[in-house]
């Protein structure tokens, strides 16, 4: 657990320092010396432009990092919105957004971003906001489920009784009640959105160069896997530990959770 959070300290950190990093990549750019191998100058080798790997793994955190953050932050709010409003008024409002929520679940949501982006283009803020719009589901039936649960337990009765508006209830008794479950798969969510993310620009078809990400890393060191190494193996163990440190800390915050209930 502590290793987890150390880790991902670190890996903000990265993130949030990122512009000088990339000042310090640009800078250290040597066309003389593509792809050499990793050493005291170098740790982690450099690229097939002669530019620092270490210093665009950092670089690429702020981009890989940001999009699973803003992803899931859209998903989140989506499915606040949506699970809250079908939860709270049920009948026929719970039918339709149910249904809906349903049929979003029958599509593949990947095929379904990779054909978006065919439509919309590359880029960052097109991946944002589509692995966004296509990751509420799970956070809607969640909160749903808690909002069922809460607005018949007595506090909720109790400020219907004294004339509270249903928003009142909503921001003030259900929703911060409803949020525990939430918080959990948030966190697992953006291990989730970083990995969809890595692979959409591994493919391509994601966050273009000369920007760097963790996925387009990745995809440099296709082409040179058989004679550097260093390119594959390193944006892939910072890919698998930052993933697997997400998850240790989702897991350890919901077994607490589920301890102090």
């Amino acid at each position: 657990m502590k290793a987890a959070i150390i880790w991902l300290g670190a890996i903000l950190l990265a993130a949030v320092a990122a512009p000088f990093f990339l000042s310090s990549a640009s800078q250290s750019m040597n066309l003389l010396s593509p792809l050499e191998a990793p050493s005291l100058h170098h740790w982690m080798g450099t690229d097939p432009l002669g530019r620092d790997l270490f210093f665009r793994i950092l670089c690429g955190a702020q981009v890989s990092v940001g999009v699973g953050f803003a992803a899931v932050l859209i998903a989140t709010v989506m499915g606040i919105l949506i699970g809250t409003v079908a939860g709270y008024f049920g009948s026929w409002v719970d039918r339709i957004l149910m249904s809906l929520t349903d049929a979003m679940l029958c599509f593949p949501v990947f095929f379904l971003i990779l054909a978006v982006i065919a439509i919309l283009g590359p880029g960052m803020i097109p991946i944002v906001v589509i692995i966004g719009a296509t990751g509420w589901m799970g956070t809607a039936r969640l909160i749903r489920a808690e909002i069922l649960t809460l607005k018949h337990r007595e506090f909720v009765l109790a400020a219907r009784a004294f004339g509270a508006s249903n928003r009142w209830i909503l921001t003030r008794h259900l929703i911060p009640n409803a949020l525990g479950p939430v918080i959990v798969h948030a966190i697992l969510g953006v291990s989730a959105a970083i990995l969809t993310e890595t692979a959409l620009s591994f493919l391509g078809i994601g966050v273009q160069p000369p920007t760097p990400s963790w996925g387009n890393i990745l995809m440099d060191g296709k082409a040179t896997l058989g004679s550097a190494w260093w390119m594959m193996l390193f944006p892939g163990l910072v890919i698998f530990l930052t993933v697997l440190s997400v998850n240790v800390l989702g897991e350890k915050i919901s077994h607490q959770m589920r301890g102090s209930r």
